[in-house]
């Protein structure tokens, strides 16, 4: 299965709270569950396929041990929609929390296989632990 990542609020906080900049509780846990899939950036660090910025944030805010499941993450090359950066040709999962108008009536076409996952750190900070708990294990 393909796993497609956003981060700023996904993965890391962005709230303009003590939070901001800090990884989402239960991000070792989840990047852990999720290693042995395939997994891919689908943020806007990195639009045109370079991992190097995403793993470069990611790596200030985790553990060196976590460091060898960041630094496999692959890059994604899109230009309007996130949805441009997807293989719709293999089952997904697509962690973002910010799906633009456009990107849902995409997803109007996933099977039920192919997912987005809305995530919302802001109203529950610890959504990432719920994930791993309750559909990766």
């Amino acid at each position: 299965m393909n796993i497609y990542l956003d981060i700023d609020g996904t993965l890391i906080h962005e709230d303009l709270t003590e939070r901001l900049g800090k990884p989402a509780n239960g991000l070792p846990e989840f990047l852990q569950a999720i290693q042995h899939h395939n997994l891919f950036w689908l943020s806007t660090h990195c639009r045109e396929g370079d991992p190097a910025r995403p793993i470069e944030i990611m790596k200030r805010v985790t553990d060196k041990s976590l460091h060898p499941i960041i630094e496999s993450i692959r890059g994604t090359v899109w230009d309007t929609a996130k949805t441009q950066g997807i293989d719709w040709s293999q089952n997904f999962i697509w962690f973002d929390d910010t799906i633009s108008e456009f990107e849902w009536s995409k997803l109007e076409q996933a099977t039920e296989n192919q997912q987005v996952i809305e995530m919302n750190l802001r109203d529950n900070p610890n959504q990432l632990k719920e994930i791993t708990a309750d559909l990766l294990q």
